[in-house]
């Protein structure tokens, strides 16, 4: 099975729950939670049952590296 890291991570689309909640210092069920009661700032999108956020997005905010 190919993963995420096979891409470096400046060409990736989209960024995991788990990877954004590493980078914002909270549990990956804050965001889980969150993004279910519709208070992020960043919609997620939805593959399958995982949820990932656009990178793109999260760039303008300044919420990734």
């Amino acid at each position: 099975m190919m993963t995420d890291h096979t891409a470096s991570s400046d060409d990736r689309l989209f960024i995991s729950e788990r990877e954004l909640a590493r980078e914002l210092g909270v549990h990956p069920s804050t965001l889980t939670r969150l993004a279910q009661q519709g208070k992020l700032p960043v919609q997620p999108v939805y593959v399958g049952h995982r949820r990932v956020y656009p990178r793109a997005e999260l760039l303008k905010l300044g919420r990734v590296s």
